[in-house]
């Protein structure tokens, strides 16, 4: 019984705390010149708010320019999202941009 308790509070506790933008950091997946995948934590996502989920995607969408901007191609063009599950409860978003001139 104290088993199923602890574990509600734990999950109100952690629902409280609020997600920031500053918590969310995308990371680079892959890079070919031609392409860039760019992942975010999709759990972190999940209990943000509207706001920080735009954020976020202005934060992926920025390093997704720096990153192509390193290339022969100067701008990055969001193509494809997908979800990665990285465990049986968790899940990465991948977001696919093209590297274009």
């Amino acid at each position: 019984m104290k088993k199923p308790v602890l574990f509600v509070a734990c999950c109100v506790v952690l629902a409280a705390c609020g997600v920031t933008v500053d918590n969310i950091n995308p990371a680079v997946s892959q890079y070919n010149g031609d392409s860039v995948s760019i992942q975010l934590n999709g759990n972190m996502l999940e209990f943000a708010t509207p706001d920080v989920r735009a954020a976020a995607i202005q934060k992926a969408n920025a390093e997704a320019a720096r990153i192509c901007s390193k290339g022969h191609k100067k701008r990055a063009e969001f193509t494809s999202t997908r979800n990665i599950p990285t465990g049986q409860y968790a899940y990465s978003i991948e977001r696919l941009y093209l590297c274009l001139r």
